[in-house]
Formats: structure tokens, C-alpha cells, sequence
């Protein structure tokens, strides 16, 4: 039994209080991880830009909203690969990016590594042939 003559601490928010940073919160964009291999000179590329600017999943998206992915011509699916990265899209690209692989007849992974070579292109880290 608690002794009364201590006193009591609640560690509780009033209510009002809960619901106003309830309200005050925006609402996040769900994200969705995607695990891709990228292309050996595309990573390459990548990470010598993530070195001197940043994160991935932004450099990813940025290069992802850019290129018109639905009608440049895509990476060769010979090309070598490094082992898996992680990228993290908002969940209204990834859909957007699904929808384009499938009309295209593509893998997501051609069509990212697509857009980021394209998009690293056009920052001339890297020459496409």
C-alpha cells in the first residue's frame, strides 16, 4: 500500500493535451522498402555521390520522379550486379514504378536501375552507351 504522507506522480498527459498532439501530428506517406542489386556501375556512381550529399532512398526518389521511365530505353539485364541494396519509396512511387514494369515488361530492379543511371547520366557521374 502506497504511503499518502509521499506524494503521488502521474506520469499520464491530460487528456486535451493527448488530443491536441494527436491532432497537430501530419500524417506520414507510407513508405515501402525495396530491396534491389544494382548495377556495378551505377552503384559505383551512387556511392561516390552518397559519399559528398547524402542518402540513397532521397538520391533514389529524386532520380526516380525525374526520368520519364516509361520510355527511355532500359539497362541491359546482363549487366553485372552487386549484391542487394535497400531503398526506401514512398508507397504511391512504388506503385508507379510496378505499373511501368509491368506495362514495360520489366523487373522493378531493371526499371530502378534504369532511372538511376539515366538520372546519373544527366549529372555526368556516369556515360551511357
Amino acid at each position: 500500500m502506497p504511503d499518502p504522507s509521499k506524494p503521488v506522480v502521474r506520469l499520464e498527459q491530460p487528456t486535451a493535451i493527448k488530443k491536441a498532439k494527436k491532432k497537430a501530428t501530419p500524417a506520414q506517406e507510407p513508405i515501402i522498402k525495396l530491396a534491389i542489386r544494382l548495377n556495378e556501375g551505377v552503384n559505383e556512381a551512387l556511392r561516390t555521390l552518397i559519399r559528398y550529399r547524402g542518402d540513397l532512398s532521397v538520391m533514389a526518389i529524386e532520380a526516380l520522379e525525374s526520368v520519364d521511365l516509361a520510355a527511355v530505353p532500359l539497362v541491359s539485364v546482363e549487366e553485372k550486379m552487386v549484391r542487394d541494396t535497400t531503398i526506401s519509396l514512398p508507397r504511391a512511387l512504388h506503385k508507379k514504378l510496378k505499373k511501368i514494369a509491368d506495362d514495360r515488361g520489366s523487373s522493378m530492379n531493371i526499371l530502378v536501375n534504369t532511372g538511376l543511371a539515366y538520372w546519373l547520366a544527366k549529372k555526368g557521374s556516369i556515360i551511357l552507351r
